[in-house]
């Protein structure tokens, strides 16, 4: 069966890694996630620039970058949004709203910063993938799972805002702009509220969500797996598959890259019993259709196919960055450019 993986990132600088586990897993096509946000301006680039690797496989979606020192504005977002799609991307990576981000950029999604660049979105029909919020068991230390402790991902103290505060500021957005293309990324983090996942899915035509397992994600489904099969047959046009799978073979989260594919591959289309890593339940069997949309027809169908890297954008969208970069930043873009990845 045919598949393109919508959620992948590059956390270690390898673009050549991501296409051979890209390859490992015989995904058709893979879509690169950027986030310089979370202190790596380049990390738009080195996406975009993956995709000389292999052009009629790899999408980028872009993410903002933010310089210290520097306030953001409407028109700096919407000017950023606007060379990042010229230059080649196929959509908008969101995740100022994950709340580790949120707590060091303090840019409300809903505010004045945003207003313009989602207003472009909304016009233009760009694809967005948005991070909102995190697992409701990271507000609470006792319930939070050792890896989100971990890597600082444990939303307790002070300048960290709710998951309530997060949903609203979605759903603000939302509201004025009704045709937002938006994918939120890890179910929106409803698995323990799928009321909150129907409700949204129902009330906007262009609202989705994708299957990038969060830590708890799976294990609600197969804890429920008659209520979840019912969700997946139902929304089935309004759901796509990712994996998070990052330039490398491990994961923090479940150990491996393999454990994770594994993991969500068998709940998904088993319908038997089976166990991996030690997680153990009845797979949901979703009817071969419902699969064949989930894990491609829907992306493609969103997305297109990818778009090829345009030099005069790619040009303007370097320029744009080269004031923004420190010294040695420069030199590692100049040196990115050279090497065509």
């Amino acid at each position: 069966m045919r598949m393109i993986d919508s959620h992948v990132h590059l956390d270690h600088h390898n673009p050549r890694k991501a296409l051979e586990m890209v390859d490992h897993f015989g995904y058709e096509r893979y879509a690169l996630m950027g986030i310089p946000c979370m202190g790596n301006p380049l990390n738009t680039l080195e996406c975009l620039l993956a995709k000389r690797l292999a052009p009629g496989r790899t999408y980028t979606f872009g993410g903002m970058v933010y310089t210290s020192g520097r306030e953001p504005s409407a028109a700096d977002h919407e000017k950023q949004l606007m060379l990042m799609m010229e230059a080649g991307c196929d959509g908008w990576k969101i995740l100022e709203s994950k709340p580790s981000v949120y707590r060091e950029l303090k840019i409300p999604l809903d505010g004045e910063v945003f207003s313009r660049s989602f207003a472009m979105a909304e016009r233009e029909g760009i694809p967005i993938t948005w991070h909102a919020g995190d697992p409701a068991t990271f507000w609470d230390a006792k319930t939070a799972p050792a890896f989100a402790v971990k890597y600082n991902w444990l939303c307790v103290g002070e300048g960290f805002p709710t998951l309530d505060e997060m949903y609203r500021q979605v759903e603000n957005v939302m509201a004025r702009h009704p045709k937002l293309r938006t994918s939120m990324a890890h179910l929106y983090f409803t698995s323990d509220d799928r009321a909150h996942a129907e409700r949204m899915l129902d009330a906007y035509e262009h609202f989705w969500l994708d299957l990038t397992p969060g830590s708890e994600m799976y294990s609600a489904f197969l804890a429920d797996r008659e209520g979840w099969r019912r969700f997946f047959e139902t929304y089935q046009d309004k759901l796509v598959f990712g994996t998070d799978m990052v330039d490398a073979e491990d994961d923090v989260v479940f150990g491996s890259q393999d454990t994770i594919v594994e993991f969500v591959l068998k709940t998904l289309m088993q319908e038997t019993p089976f166990s991996v890593a030690d997680i153990s339940g009845v797979g949901l069997g979703l009817p071969q259709g419902v699969q064949e949309k989930i894990f491609a027809k829907n992306f493609e169908g969103r997305v297109g196919l990818p778009k090829p890297i345009s030099a005069s954008g790619l040009n303007a969208y370097v320029e744009y960055l080269m004031p923004r970069l420190t010294a040695q930043e420069r030199r590692r873009a100049e040196a990115m450019l050279c090497d065509g990845v």
